[in-house]
């Protein structure tokens, strides 16, 4: 009897503890999701048929959305970068650039 109210005395801190694994849980099976868009996402690249996704929603809705964005000049006129990586390799994983127009039209690409 002793040991089920050592339970019921700690059951905020075990209760704790059961929500940070089952978020931890949740964390992993994300990692796998966006790791699997990536790998998809460079197939595409390798196969050529990347170029059929013309517009950024059809790529989000592939791929899911980029790990990182930013505006750059190129021949005068701006375009929207969108790097994709794996999730959780910020220094030694393979990077897919996606160069988008000012009408969210895939311009041109990069795998890196």
């Amino acid at each position: 009897m002793l040991a089920g109210c050592a339970k019921l005395q700690h059951l905020d801190q075990l209760l704790t503890l059961k929500a940070v694994s089952d978020e931890q849980t949740q964390m992993g099976k994300e990692i796998e999701r966006q790791d699997a868009r990536f790998e998809r996402l460079v197939a595409a690249v390798e196969e050529g048929s990347i170029g059929g996704y013309k517009d950024q929603k059809s790529v989000t809705g592939q791929f899911g959305p980029p790990i990182f964005t930013e505006t750059v000049q190129e021949d005068g006129r701006p375009l929207e970068v969108w790097v994709y990586r794996y999730a959780a390799r910020f220094f030694d994983s393979p990077k897919v650039y996606l160069y988008w127009d000012q009408a969210g039209q895939l311009v041109r690409w990069e795998y890196k």
